[in-house]
């Protein structure tokens, strides 16, 4: 519905979308397979990967609305575009995890995840598929022993260059950062935080959590919107 009836202006010079009464639904079809195994009880390693083929994409396409291709929206001349069904879509992956018990108080913990997307155009182009993330993961050692919990954890992103993102994003400089060249990319980030967990009885704790300790200045990826510097989080919870 969203895609069928609104109306914005994605970028500078384009306008997207008015009503597309031909639109249809786009299918999806998916595999996936994994596996797992375990060591002494302490070590555990998983793996995925998983497929997605994806038929009559919902893409953003140039389109005329009453016969013009340009027309002026908001004192600028600007391109008609429409969600328009495309041909096709493929979208890959791999996940891994690991969980390792170093003794009674420590643990470790990591995931990671990437993702690759190829999306063919009407006209046999091939194109990155929108919105798939950069590869990303974290990186967890906890610690437990009887009412104290504590967690240092970091939390990455990988690197976009400009070849990377799909038309759509390459003509949104405002979103991203821009390389030596001035294009726009989505550069790589990480955040190093830790957060603390302690029962004072069977009912109430107490939690305190500091979150981007090196104050990182970073954006996730086509949000637009840079994330928080260093923050702390004090909270309680009261179990009736």
């Amino acid at each position: 519905m969203d895609d069928l009836g609104k109306l914005f202006d994605p970028s500078p010079g384009k306008l997207s979308s008015y009503a597309n009464p031909d639109l249809e639904a786009e299918y999806s079809y998916n595999s996936e397979i994994g596996i797992k195994k375990t060591w002494n009880d302490k070590f555990t390693l998983d793996a995925s990967v998983y497929y997605t083929y994806l038929k009559d994409a919902l893409v953003a396409q140039n389109d005329e609305l009453n016969g013009q291709s340009i027309i002026e929206f908001q004192g600028e001349q600007s391109q008609v575009q429409s969600i328009q069904n495309g041909e096709k879509a493929n979208i890959y992956g791999l996940e891994l995890g690991l969980n390792y018990k170093l003794n009674d108080q420590f643990s470790l913990i990591g995931h990671y995840n990437i993702t690759k997307g190829e999306q063919t155009e009407i006209d046999g182009n091939k194109i990155p598929v929108r919105h798939v993330a950069p590869a990303f993961g974290d990186l967890q050692l906890n610690y437990e022993k009887e009412s104290l919990k504590l967690g240092l954890f970091a939390q990455f992103n990988g690197q976009f260059d400009f070849e990377d993102l799909d038309p759509s994003q390459q003509s949104r400089p405002y979103l991203y950062a821009l390389d030596s060249n001035g294009n726009p990319y989505a550069p790589s980030w990480y955040t190093l935080n830790i957060r603390s967990s302690y029962s004072l009885n069977e009912a109430l704790s107490l939690n305190v959590t500091l979150e981007n300790i090196t104050d990182q200045r970073y954006r996730t990826y086509s949000s637009g919107v840079s994330a928080a510097g260093r923050n702390l989080i004090l909270g309680a919870r009261y179990l009736f």
